[in-house]
């Protein structure tokens, strides 16, 4: 009998590490089922002690010790799996069980007992870091030649990659020739093709290509040299529920540790890892393209009126674009057109005050939506889902003249409609295509379509790959108007992304004619915006040059005040800046967030790290966040 350290791989168990008791066997790294909170949940066995050894500390604990229920699996995760996880919640100050939730999908855990994973662990090898900025068609090739060329060293390829479409789509760019050696992972897998996938990691002589997003690295075989992190820039790599963390911090610190060469890759690479690469922390592995070639000619509308005031005149669709929307019919070729918002009108303003239109439960500004068939045009709050009748008055001065502002993707498909009835239009944002599966077939029939036009959100991006005749964007001045500090590289991620799909042309809409990201986009000048992001960061301390943590509580608003001013006594050495969240809570609530600003040579920084730690649950915390507001 010995008495057993265990995490649990959970999330919301306030202590990181449990004690069990069981019998002598079980070695560090098992993976054992623990009695949790009435139910059994997995835990990671990381030591052991004998009974006789432990004797004073049982006696003198306050709990009983449970038994441990069984053995899953030993050996589990690899070492170096495991620091990589370690130091991975120390950066995000999340307990270590919950990022190895995260880190390990369901069916990895429900199949630990089936998986040797324990083979997996690499071995140790030089270690560089490197960098592709390309688009699409080049930054491929040189993966393909990558992995030619990793396989003639008898060495394995993992490439890394944020969504289940990329992970699809990659599948399709990289795997001719070399199907029967290449391994897919993601969380759609079905049971059969999961086995057959597992099998080929576990059978198959021959180096292989693995393709997978990031929480699958626990796979990772012994002969890995290189993993490759594609879309670098991309958001989705951050998770948007507990414990908030940046699945690329994980994968790089896992190459480091593994001494696999580690190459991220993008279209566009963020503003921090261009930074990171003239401190010398990364290299080239081909000359970064700071001037994206497109064969598109670009193209800016100013969409002005009567400057600071409402007009008669007011136009969703140019001159321009529509006689791209008629070239578009005429030559069977596609076009995508894209919206930053749903909806009819991201904002509606009384035309007397300027009360803007609010939801009744947050207090976000609701969208106009059109009511399907004969139904009335509606509110409806995409913060917290809240939807009422159009129909109102303003709650302020009583007045009915409510003006919307902004262009949604549901006005831009009722303009094209009026102007041209026939031609066959797609429409895709969150509201109307719920499911990857669903975008997919869209995108198929959209493609399959000749002289074709697709409205779309920022989501519609995700599943365009192939090449169409032009893209336009009708709207976006609402992302630009967003007073957050990434929004510029975001902004403008979006264009280049635009114009790399666009053979012919690419028409730009904008009230703001004059802003400089147009310009960089249209010249394909990203070297300047780089050298002037990096400035203004520096000026104001943002990333890179501080580690920003934000903690966030919502509620009734005298509670949140009076946590917020607890928060201000524990971290009053940090200089904590208090301030209203500009995003409400789904549920209504108030919100607050709390930021703290750190020297990043100074995080993480184990006695702030403890003081977060500790906080109860209902604060939210993250490290390193997308967004302040």
């Amino acid at each position: 009998m010995k008495i057993y350290k265990v995490i649990p791989i959970t999330r919301g168990v306030s202590k990181e590490i449990l004690t069990y008791f069981g019998p002598d066997s079980i070695p560090a790294g098992a993976l054992v089922s623990v009695p949790l909170r009435r139910k059994s949940s997995l835990a990671l066995v990381i030591e052991s002690e004998g009974v006789v050894a432990a004797r004073t500390k049982i006696r003198k604990s306050d709990f009983s010790l449970k038994k441990i229920g069984g053995v899953k699996t030993e050996n589990f995760l690899s070492q170096t799996f495991m620091f990589a996880a370690q130091e991975t919640s120390e950066w995000f100050a999340t307990p270590l069980g919950a990022t190895l939730n995260t880190l390990l999908p369901k069916i990895i855990r429900d199949n630990a007992a089936k998986i040797r994973t324990g083979q997996f662990s690499p071995r140790s090898n030089s270690h560089e870091k490197l960098l592709i900025q390309a688009d699409d068609e080049e930054r491929f090739a040189n993966y393909r030649s990558l992995i030619r060329e990793e396989f003639a060293r008898r060495s394995s390829v993992f490439f890394c990659a944020p969504t289940i479409e990329d992970i699809r789509r990659t599948r399709d760019l990289l795997t001719k020739g070399i199907e029967k050696y290449t391994a897919v992972f993601h969380s759609e897998l079905g049971k059969r093709e999961f086995r057959e996938s597992i099998s080929l990691l576990e059978n198959e002589d021959h180096p292989l290509l693995i393709i997978a997003t990031a929480s699958f690295l626990c796979l990772c075989r012994s002969d890995v040299r290189v993993i490759v992190l594609d879309r670098e820039n991309s958001r989705n790599f951050r998770t948007q529920s507990r414990p908030f963390i940046d699945l690329r911090r994980f994968v790089e610190k896992f190459a480091r540790l593994s001494g696999a060469r580690f190459i991220a890759g993008d279209i566009m690479l963020s503003a921090e890892t261009i930074w990171r690469k003239d401190k010398e922390e990364f290299v080239e592995f081909s000359p970064l393209k700071f001037r994206p070639l497109s064969p598109a000619r670009g193209m800016i509308i100013d969409m002005k009126t009567e400057r600071g005031k409402f007009s008669s005149d007011f136009r969703v669709i140019s001159p321009e674009l529509e006689t791209l929307i008629g070239e578009t019919r005429e030559t069977n070729s596609h076009l995508f057109i894209f919206s930053a918002r749903k909806g009819l009108s991201p904002t509606t303003v009384c035309g007397d005050c300027g009360k803007v239109v609010l939801c009744n439960r947050c207090s976000s500004p609701v969208v106009l939506y059109s009511g399907k068939g004969d139904k009335e045009n509606f509110f409806q709050c995409n913060r917290c889902g809240e939807r009422r009748g159009a129909a109102e008055r303003c709650v302020n001065c009583k007045s009915w003249k409510l003006t919307t502002l902004g262009i949604g993707i549901e006005l831009v498909e009722q303009e094209l409609k009026k102007l041209f009835p026939k031609i066959p239009t797609f429409s895709m944002d969150k509201e109307r295509v719920s499911t990857p599966k669903k975008a997919v077939e869209l995108i198929s029939r959209f493609e399959e379509t000749p002289g074709s036009v697709l409205i779309g959100t920022e989501m519609a991006l995700n599943f365009l790959s192939s090449k169409l005749g032009a893209c336009a964007v009708a709207s976006i001045d609402s992302l630009l108007s967003v007073p957050d500090f990434r929004i510029n590289e975001r902004v403008l991620y979006l264009l280049v992304k635009m114009r790399s799909l666009s053979q012919k042309k690419f028409l730009i809409q904008t009230r703001n004619a004059d802003a400089k990201i147009f310009d960089f986009v249209l010249r394909g000048n990203l070297i300047d915006f780089y050298r002037e992001e990096i400035e203004e960061r520096k000026k104001f301390l943002y990333p890179p040059f501080s580690v920003f943590i934000k903690v966030t509580a919502e509620g009734r608003k005298l509670a949140v005040e009076k946590e917020m001013e607890k928060l201000q006594k524990i971290f009053a050495e940090y200089e904590p800046r208090i301030f209203e969240s500009l995003l409400p809570s789904p549920k209504g609530n108030f919100s607050k967030n709390m930021l703290l600003r750190v020297a990043p040579d100074d995080w993480p920084n184990h006695g702030l790290s403890d003081k977060i730690k500790a906080l109860p649950p209902y604060f939210n915390v993250k490290v390193d966040p997308e967004s302040l507001l």
